[in-house]
């Protein structure tokens, strides 16, 4: 880290205990205050509550909520109806938000699993939105205790700026996202404690969403049994379904015109690959260990997704995996935080330059800083992390 970082960071690890647990306790109390007004009438409503009744909602679920609940239904209407959507039709509303294509095109690894949260809400009684909250809970709650035991600020400098992420989790929903970070943060837990099985899970997330792409870059690092369960993963979730489902491939064509005009890849491609190539070296220069890989394979395909796209949402939302070292976190946090202090001069998908624009400067600085071994501990009271 530059010095005043370095001092800024050996300052606010040297907090006292109850110092740490009031922050983060006012962290969490924000959090809540900003998703209950995020929660649609159509989940729960606070008409009859006392004091929730004062709060605004939103009456129907979102975005995400819907196009997700019909494509879940699908699948458990008719497995092999995944891609083709013949044999249910949608509800009015279903059809008011997204044609049929348009609902949930992910690879079936994820799609499955929202299937199955689909069935067990609906046994609960809390539906998909019941589960995939659960979901951004359990997220969450990995994310606080891998902060409590790396760099414990981390999380408040996140998370007291909640404000789209409220948004984001407890009503537009993206849970695709949420199903792909929690086994990332499986896999960095594991990762922490030296267990086996994180290459695996990596695996799967890539399946899941293709943004931890970059992580194949491990397979040259990886004994040769966990190299071919790696790949043995990625070849079931991404090459097996063409052979399976009728229509699979046109999840990859939709989502290539989905956005952005026919320049927008070369120019996110002229983006991500140097950043991607940096990142290979800086990997090497600064001895990244299996925690930093992991949260760093995040980076390079969803930067290109981001610019392709023109959505600050697909960098951002994997820059909530933290970093041990707060780099990374940092860039997250300040991109968030420009657009939330000035909403009126910067646009928040500004937060997409900005957010990119740090993370080249501080993989330039792994570049420019030398060899340097870095514990994976966290640092004792008087030092300073990295």
């Amino acid at each position: 880290m530059p010095s005043l970082l370095a001092r800024i960071d050996a300052s606010l690890m040297r907090a006292s205990p109850a110092i740490r647990v009031s922050v983060i306790a006012i962290t969490l109390m924000v959090m809540l205050a900003g998703s209950l007004p995020k929660v649609p009438r159509a989940f729960v409503n606070y008409a009859r509550l006392p004091v929730l009744n004062r709060l605004p909602q939103p009456e129907a679920y979102g975005t995400d909520t819907i196009a997700d609940t019909y494509e879940a239904k699908v699948i458990l209407n008719d497995v092999s109806d995944m891609y083709t959507k013949r044999r249910l039709d949608q509800t009015p509303l279903e059809a008011q938000t997204w044609s049929e294509e348009a609902s949930a095109p992910y690879p079936p690894a994820v799609l499955l699993a929202e299937a199955g949260l689909h069935a067990v809400g609906e046994r609960l009684g809390i539906g998909l939105y019941g589960m995939v909250l659960l979901l951004a809970v359990a997220f969450i709650g990995m994310s606080l205790w891998y902060c409590l035991q790396t760099r414990w600020y981390l999380f408040p400098l996140l998370y007291l700026n909640f404000g789209y992420f409220s948004e984001r989790f407890v009503h537009v929903q993206d849970g695709s996202y949420l199903v792909m970070l929690c086994v990332v943060m499986a896999a960095l837990l594991l990762a922490r404690a030296r267990r086996p099985g994180p290459h695996a899970l990596i695996a799967l997330a890539i399946t899941m969403k293709v943004s931890p792409l970059f992580y194949v870059t491990e397979l040259l690092r990886m004994r040769r049994r966990d190299a071919a369960v790696f790949v043995a993963i990625l070849a079931a979730g991404l090459l097996l379904p063409y052979f399976v489902w009728d229509n699979y491939l046109y999840i990859f064509t939709f989502n290539d015109g989905l956005k952005g005009r026919w320049y927008s890849g070369f120019i996110a491609a002229a983006i991500a690959v140097p950043f991607a190539l940096a990142l290979w070296r800086a990997e090497e220069r600064q001895h990244f260990d299996l925690e930093d890989r992991i949260g760093w394979a995040l980076v390079p395909f969803a930067l290109f997704l981001a610019f392709k796209m023109n959505v600050a949402r697909h960098l951002l939302i994997v820059l909530l995996v933290p970093d041990k070292r707060g780099l990374r976190t940092l860039a997250a946090a300040v991109a968030l935080f420009v657009p939330a202090i000035a909403p009126h001069l910067v646009r928040f998908n500004s937060a997409l330059p900005i957010a990119a624009g740090l993370l080249v400067g501080i993989v330039v600085w792994y570049l420019g800083f030398g060899e340097r071994q870095v514990s994976t501990r966290e640092p004792r009271v008087g030092e300073t992390g990295s």
